[in-house]
């Protein structure tokens, strides 16, 4: 039986310990691997095939900016004080501006007598003028030749051999008779011949260009290439 402790004494009651305390006799920290599982570690495969993907994109914008530039690059050269026989003085510069070929080409042009006293021939050559003459390319012959004995006939014959898919018409209301041959391929290339005869004399006019698209070259109007062609033989053939 217990006896209640003297007088003046108290039992002691062990304080509590704060705080956290050491495992009892038996138990030890778990080994390693044991215990709650780590937080699993983001995959990073998402955000390497999202960079992947925006390269790819900018790589792209970069190679159409790239080519569309080039494309649509002014195709002219600079301007020229080329001087050209006085008969290529006939056209007038308004259809040059036209035609987009208003860069006289001395290299291109002379002027020459036929053998046997057979009149003279005359080739006038014009260029684009950068900065002026826009983009794509744009090029003209003009040959003129005096005392000629070639009929339309064979003037279309001759062109309708050219490479291609050649096609001819007749023109009304230029000099004595006069016929064009379209020759369009593959390519965006496209050749016009304006072939005009006014008594003794044959003019052809050589039209040749391109136009620039948005990232390749296309064709241009045929109408609108026609018009330009044949405002150039007009004003040649109106002065002989």
């Amino acid at each position: 039986m217990n006896q209640p402790p003297p007088h003046g004494w108290r039992q002691q009651v062990p304080p509590q310990q704060q705080g956290w305390q050491q495992p009892p006799p038996g138990w030890q920290q778990p080994p390693p691997g044991y215990g709650p599982p780590p937080s699993p570690k983001k995959s990073e495969a998402p955000l390497i095939a999202a960079v992947i993907v925006g390269l790819v994109v900018i790589g792209g914008l970069v190679a159409g900016l790239v080519t569309y530039l080039n494309v649509n690059k002014d195709g002219g050269e600079p301007k020229r004080a080329d001087k050209l026989p006085a008969l290529c003085g006939n056209i007038s510069e308004a259809a040059l501006a036209k035609a987009r070929t208003t860069n006289p080409n001395g290299l291109g042009s002379h002027e020459m007598d036929m053998p046997s006293d057979k009149g003279k021939r005359t080739i006038c050559s014009w260029h684009q003028t950068k900065g002026v003459d826009g983009s794509g390319y744009r090029g003209v012959d003009v040959y003129v030749q005096t005392a000629s004995e070639m009929t339309i006939d064979d003037m279309v014959a001759q062109h309708m051999k050219a490479a291609g898919v050649p096609q001819q018409k007749p023109l009304d209301g230029l000099g004595d008779q006069a016929a064009a041959v379209l020759v369009e391929g593959n390519s965006a290339l496209t050749d016009i011949w304006i072939l005009v005869r006014k008594g003794d004399t044959t003019v052809q006019v050589d039209y040749t260009g391109w136009d620039a698209g948005l990232f390749t070259n296309k064709k241009p109007d045929v109408a609108e290439f026609e018009a330009a062609a044949k405002g150039l033989a007009e004003e040649m053939v109106a002065k002989i």
